[in-house]
Order: structure tokens, then C-alpha cells, then sequence
């Protein structure tokens, strides 16, 4: 018994119409509701190329909506593209990811300068007391310390520098 093939009905007007508003295959297949595959094959025996979608906003908007701390969800939103894409240009123009938390938004930053490492680290504190005093964890403390060629001390130092 031979298997018979499913005819879906669309014309070569709706796929024009539909292709010149801008519409990708995906796209046209699910207004048509038929598969992407048959939309495929139907474009290309009239000759209508492929919609090129490769970047759908410029360097310099995704750079104006960063500064304006939008996250990469609510840039994709604004710019009609989808958020790993514009993560990805974001990485590539080298911005910082920006995170929501609440209402607030916030880049993340340091909380200390070397200034107040280098001030605390004279007067003798160790990376744990130093994280401690600046509200960060004494590994980033430590990290920050060596990056600047300052020596650890270990606890007994302070006390054996005073006496």
C-alpha cells in the first residue's frame, strides 16, 4: 500500500507576501502552520533567497542600552534579538555582564581600592583582618595583595611587630 503524502496548502503569493515582510522560514512555517522543511523547499523552486538575520542591532545601540543597565534579557527584548546573541556581541566588545537582583541593578565591582588594602596592609593586618574590615573574602583580599607584590603576614605578625 502506498503511503500518501500530505499536501499542504499554502500559495506562492502567501509565501512572497509573508517573505517580503522580513520573515525568516521558521517564522513563515508557523504562521502557515506547516513545517520549516516545506517552506524551505517551496522558497527555493521560486527562487526567493534566504532572509539574512544575522545581526539585527549595531555595536553602538547594544553599547547605549548597556549603559543604561540593561541586563542581556532585557537588551534582546528592546533590540528584537535573542539574548545569547547579544551576550555574545557584548563579551566581544568586552562589557561587563550586567545582574539584576531586586529592583536595583548593579555591576559587579570591587569593594575595596588598593589604596585601603595597601593602608591596612602597612598597619600590619593579615588578608583574613583585612576582608574582614573591608567586607570581602580574605581569598580576594589575598589575590589583590599579590597582584600588588605585597608579602602575607600571618596572624602572629602584628602582635610581634608591636612588641
Amino acid at each position: 500500500m502506498a503511503r500518501r503524502r500530505r499536501r499542504h496548502l499554502f500559495t506562492d503569493q502567501q509565501l512572497r507576501e509573508l517573505h517580503e515582510k522580513g520573515m525568516i522560514d521558521r517564522e513563515i512555517a508557523g504562521e502557515l502552520g506547516v513545517p520549516r522543511i516545506t517552506v524551505f523547499r517551496r522558497r527555493r523552486k521560486i527562487g526567493l533567497k534566504v532572509q539574512d538575520r544575522r545581526r539585527q542591532f549595531t555595536d553602538q545601540q547594544l553599547i547605549e542600552l548597556h549603559e543604561k543597565g540593561f541586563n542581556d534579557t532585557e537588551k534582546a527584548e528592546k533590540l528584537g534579538a535573542n539574548k545569547n546573541n547579544v551576550g555574545k556581541h557584548r563579551r566581544r566588545l568586552g562589557l561587563k555582564a550586567i545582574r539584576k537582583h531586586g529592583v536595583e541593578s548593579y555591576i559587579r565591582r570591587r569593594r575595596f581600592t588598593d589604596e585601603q588594602l595597601i593602608k591596612l596592609h602597612e598597619q600590619g593586618f593579615n588578608d583574613r583582618e583585612i576582608g574582614d574590615k573591608l567586607g570581602a573574602h580574605h581569598m580576594t583580599v589575598g589575590e589583590h595583595r599579590r597582584r600588588l607584590g605585597l608579602k602575607a603576614y600571618d596572624r602572629d605578625h602584628r602582635r610581634a611587630r608591636r612588641a
